[in-house]
């Protein structure tokens, strides 16, 4: 006949043992999304090495001395998107093959957190799970503001290292004419998920950038504008 203390530990035992699956559970998770981590970083970049081979024919660099934190200063920036306009017209707009059965519109490079992406031509679920999407906007170096939304993942994918960047860093954009475009960081700021604001902004015709990822409880978006 099981006494009372019989039943305790057949319960303890019990609970130790579901206690263990979970933690094996968590475990292969982690270790899953870290491998995971790993071959989507080397897909990455094998396929910006392919891209920078078939896309870009020079290593020159669009930038803005005079340009600084002050976004009033509009001069410096129309001579920067014209710089882009003068490149662009001795050049042609070329295909990318395609990355994850995704189209391509070009890729970023940031130096600060040591990332570098292709860019995803559309949003989707699946796409944010491969890499970092234009959620809106005319797309890399074009006149107006272009969103590019990435994860915050624990196992550091995509735009999960955004909260260590600052004003001043620098984001360098590669589109499909080949041409790269560097961007300065000037605003960083932590709004509600329904909030769209971010979005619909005027650039007044300049190239601007916007990077947009969730905090890991999704209960805060982390933006940065750049220009």
């Amino acid at each position: 006949m099981s006494t009372a203390a019989d039943t305790y530990k057949k319960i303890l035992n019990i609970f130790f043992i579901i206690l263990l699956i979970i933690l094996i559970g968590i475990a292969i998770y982690i270790i899953y999304r870290f491998i995971s981590a790993k071959i989507i970083n080397g897909a990455s970049d094998d396929y910006i090495a392919e891209f920078d081979n078939e896309i870009s024919d020079d290593q020159n660099i669009i930038t803005d001395e005079a340009s600084t934190t002050d976004s009033s200063n509009t001069d410096s920036e129309s001579n920067k998107a014209n710089k882009v306009k003068s490149a662009r017209s001795t050049k042609t707009k070329k295909t990318a093959s395609k990355y994850y059965s995704y189209d391509i519109c070009g890729y970023i490079r940031i130096p600060k957190t040591g990332i570098k992406y292709p860019i995803i031509s559309t949003l989707s679920k699946n796409a944010l799970e491969k890499g970092v999407c234009v959620e809106y906007g005319p797309g890399p170096n074009e006149p107006g503001n272009t969103v590019i939304a990435g994860h915050n993942y624990l196992n550091r994918l995509f735009f999960s290292k955004n909260k260590n960047l600052q004003i001043g860093d620098k984001v360098y954009i590669t589109d499909l004419y080949g041409i790269t475009v560097e961007y300065t960081i000037y605003n960083k700021f932590e709004t509600s998920p329904q909030d769209t604001s971010y979005m619909f902004r005027d650039t007044g015709g300049i190239p601007e950038i916007t990077l947009a990822t969730c905090s890991k409880n999704s209960s805060t978006r982390l933006i940065i504008y750049a220009k």
